[in-house]
Protein backbone atom coordinates (compact mmCIF):
# COMPACT_ATOMS: atom_id res chain seq x y z
CA UNK A 1 0.00 0.00 0.00
CA UNK A 2 1.58 3.57 -1.06
CA UNK A 3 2.15 5.75 2.00
CA UNK A 4 -0.43 7.77 1.58
CA UNK A 5 -3.52 5.16 1.33
CA UNK A 6 -2.56 4.44 5.11
CA UNK A 7 -2.52 8.23 5.42
CA UNK A 8 -6.23 8.50 4.38
CA UNK A 9 -6.88 5.16 6.32
CA UNK A 10 -5.55 6.54 9.95
CA UNK A 11 -7.60 10.04 8.89
CA UNK A 12 -10.92 8.22 8.12
CA UNK A 13 -10.83 6.58 11.60
CA UNK A 14 -9.88 9.08 13.56
CA UNK A 15 -12.67 11.18 11.62
CA UNK A 16 -15.65 8.52 12.40
CA UNK A 17 -14.06 7.99 16.38
CA UNK A 18 -14.41 11.76 16.40
CA UNK A 19 -17.42 11.41 15.16
CA UNK A 20 -19.05 8.57 17.32
CA UNK A 21 -17.74 10.45 20.10
CA UNK A 22 -19.70 13.82 19.19
CA UNK A 23 -22.79 11.72 18.87
CA UNK A 24 -22.55 10.53 22.21
CA UNK A 25 -21.94 13.83 23.89
CA UNK A 26 -25.17 14.47 21.95
CA UNK A 27 -27.02 12.18 23.32
CA UNK A 28 -25.86 12.29 26.95
CA UNK A 29 -26.58 16.12 26.86
CA UNK A 30 -29.74 15.57 25.96
CA UNK A 31 -31.11 13.25 28.14
CA UNK A 32 -29.42 15.39 30.76
CA UNK A 33 -31.49 18.54 29.74
CA UNK A 34 -34.77 16.29 29.22
CA UNK A 35 -34.35 14.94 33.07
CA UNK A 36 -33.84 18.20 34.75
CA UNK A 37 -37.82 19.03 34.75
CA UNK A 38 -38.17 15.63 35.76
CA UNK A 39 -35.63 16.07 38.43
CA UNK A 40 -37.12 19.61 39.45
CA UNK A 41 -40.43 18.16 39.93
CA UNK A 42 -39.58 15.35 42.49
CA UNK A 43 -37.14 17.52 44.52
CA UNK A 44 -40.06 19.61 45.02
CA UNK A 45 -42.60 17.34 45.72
CA UNK A 46 -40.11 15.26 47.73
CA UNK A 47 -39.06 18.59 49.56
CA UNK A 48 -42.03 20.81 49.78
CA UNK A 49 -40.80 22.93 52.77
CA UNK A 50 -37.58 23.32 51.62
CA UNK A 51 -38.48 24.04 48.36
CA UNK A 52 -41.46 26.31 48.64
CA UNK A 53 -39.19 29.14 48.99
CA UNK A 54 -37.28 28.38 45.53
CA UNK A 55 -39.45 29.79 43.32
CA UNK A 56 -38.12 31.77 41.02
CA UNK A 57 -34.28 33.51 40.74
CA UNK A 58 -33.35 33.15 44.29
CA UNK A 59 -34.78 32.03 48.15
CA UNK A 60 -37.74 34.32 49.51
CA UNK A 61 -36.77 35.02 53.32
CA UNK A 62 -38.24 36.03 55.88
CA UNK A 63 -37.63 36.66 59.92
CA UNK A 64 -37.26 34.67 62.55
CA UNK A 65 -40.75 33.82 63.78
CA UNK A 66 -42.21 34.90 60.48
CA UNK A 67 -44.48 33.50 58.16
CA UNK A 68 -44.16 33.61 54.58
CA UNK A 69 -47.23 33.43 52.39
CA UNK A 70 -46.99 33.94 48.73
CA UNK A 71 -45.50 37.99 48.46
CA UNK A 72 -45.57 39.10 52.44
CA UNK A 73 -44.26 37.66 55.66
CA UNK A 74 -46.78 37.73 58.39
CA UNK A 75 -45.61 37.73 62.24
CA UNK A 76 -48.27 36.77 64.39
CA UNK A 77 -48.42 38.44 68.20
CA UNK A 78 -48.77 35.95 71.16
CA UNK A 79 -50.05 39.21 73.49
CA UNK A 80 -52.41 41.45 73.38
CA UNK A 81 -52.52 45.57 73.48
CA UNK A 82 -54.19 48.21 71.69
CA UNK A 83 -54.43 48.99 68.26
CA UNK A 84 -51.70 52.08 68.43
CA UNK A 85 -49.34 49.75 70.60
CA UNK A 86 -49.99 47.44 67.76
CA UNK A 87 -49.46 49.66 64.98
CA UNK A 88 -45.85 50.85 67.02
CA UNK A 89 -44.67 47.54 67.13
CA UNK A 90 -45.31 46.78 63.34
CA UNK A 91 -43.77 49.81 62.98
CA UNK A 92 -40.41 48.80 65.18
CA UNK A 93 -40.65 46.06 63.30
CA UNK A 94 -39.94 47.41 59.91
CA UNK A 95 -43.54 46.74 58.98
CA UNK A 96 -47.18 47.17 59.04
CA UNK A 97 -50.35 46.26 60.82
CA UNK A 98 -52.08 43.71 58.61
CA UNK A 99 -53.89 44.74 55.30
CA UNK A 100 -56.29 42.28 53.80
CA UNK A 101 -56.47 42.51 49.67
CA UNK A 102 -58.11 39.23 48.60
CA UNK A 103 -59.43 36.49 49.76
CA UNK A 104 -56.16 33.96 49.72
CA UNK A 105 -54.81 35.96 52.45
CA UNK A 106 -57.74 36.25 54.11
CA UNK A 107 -58.04 32.06 54.18
CA UNK A 108 -54.83 32.24 55.46
CA UNK A 109 -54.67 34.83 58.34
CA UNK A 110 -57.77 32.63 59.69
CA UNK A 111 -55.94 29.41 59.37
CA UNK A 112 -52.64 31.41 61.29
CA UNK A 113 -54.83 33.20 64.29
CA UNK A 114 -56.90 31.86 67.08
CA UNK A 115 -58.81 34.59 67.88
CA UNK A 116 -59.82 38.39 66.33
CA UNK A 117 -56.84 40.24 65.56
CA UNK A 118 -56.10 43.54 64.42
CA UNK A 119 -56.66 45.09 61.20
CA UNK A 120 -55.20 47.99 59.94
CA UNK A 121 -58.21 49.41 59.35
CA UNK A 122 -59.54 52.64 61.25
CA UNK A 123 -62.27 54.96 61.09
CA UNK A 124 -61.37 58.47 62.88
CA UNK A 125 -64.59 59.99 62.97
CA UNK A 126 -68.02 59.70 62.65
CA UNK A 127 -68.02 61.13 58.84
CA UNK A 128 -65.06 59.37 57.68
CA UNK A 129 -64.77 56.21 56.00
CA UNK A 130 -62.76 53.06 56.93
CA UNK A 131 -59.22 53.49 55.65
CA UNK A 132 -56.46 51.07 55.78
CA UNK A 133 -52.81 52.27 57.33
CA UNK A 134 -51.89 52.43 53.50
CA UNK A 135 -54.38 54.81 53.39
CA UNK A 136 -56.66 52.96 50.82
CA UNK A 137 -60.49 52.84 51.62
CA UNK A 138 -61.74 49.47 52.76
CA UNK A 139 -63.70 46.89 49.82
CA UNK A 140 -66.66 45.44 52.13
CA UNK A 141 -67.39 42.63 49.65
CA UNK A 142 -64.30 40.57 50.76
CA UNK A 143 -65.71 39.61 53.83
CA UNK A 144 -68.59 37.86 55.18
CA UNK A 145 -70.39 40.91 57.09
CA UNK A 146 -68.89 44.05 57.76
CA UNK A 147 -69.74 45.50 61.50
CA UNK A 148 -68.46 48.43 60.90
CA UNK A 149 -69.95 51.81 62.69
CA UNK A 150 -68.35 55.15 61.75
CA UNK A 151 -67.16 56.47 64.85
CA UNK A 152 -64.73 57.67 66.60
CA UNK A 153 -61.65 56.68 67.47
CA UNK A 154 -62.56 52.92 66.20
CA UNK A 155 -60.56 50.27 64.80
CA UNK A 156 -60.78 46.86 62.75
CA UNK A 157 -61.08 43.67 64.09
CA UNK A 158 -61.25 40.42 61.84
CA UNK A 159 -63.13 37.31 63.56
CA UNK A 160 -63.68 34.12 61.36
CA UNK A 161 -64.27 36.14 57.98
CA UNK A 162 -65.78 38.55 59.65
CA UNK A 163 -65.21 42.66 60.03
CA UNK A 164 -65.96 44.14 63.76
CA UNK A 165 -65.57 47.70 65.29
CA UNK A 166 -63.79 48.08 68.54
CA UNK A 167 -62.79 50.78 70.32
CA UNK A 168 -59.01 51.34 69.89
CA UNK A 169 -57.90 51.75 73.45
CA UNK A 170 -58.96 47.87 73.89
CA UNK A 171 -56.70 44.86 73.63
CA UNK A 172 -56.15 42.36 71.09
CA UNK A 173 -54.12 40.14 69.48
CA UNK A 174 -52.39 41.40 66.09
CA UNK A 175 -50.23 40.59 62.90
CA UNK A 176 -47.56 42.62 61.13
CA UNK A 177 -46.84 41.99 57.62
CA UNK A 178 -43.94 43.00 55.36
CA UNK A 179 -42.49 41.83 52.02
CA UNK A 180 -39.95 39.55 51.97
CA UNK A 181 -36.28 39.65 50.35
CA UNK A 182 -34.87 37.93 47.76
CA UNK A 183 -31.20 36.31 48.94
CA UNK A 184 -29.25 34.21 46.07
CA UNK A 185 -28.99 31.43 47.74
CA UNK A 186 -28.80 27.15 46.91
CA UNK A 187 -31.42 25.83 48.78
CA UNK A 188 -30.79 21.84 49.13
CA UNK A 189 -31.49 18.88 51.27
CA UNK A 190 -34.56 18.13 53.91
Amino acid sequence: CPRWHRLALRLGAAGILILVGAVIVRGVWTLHTSLAPTWEKYYMDRYPITTKYLKGPGCKLCPPDWLLHRDKCYWVSKNKTSWNESRDDCSGRGSRLLVIWNQDEMTFIQTNSKDGVWLGLTSTSPTRNWTWVDRSLLNTTLFKAVHLPAGNNNCGVIKAYEIHCESCSATSEWICEKGWKIKRCVCMGG
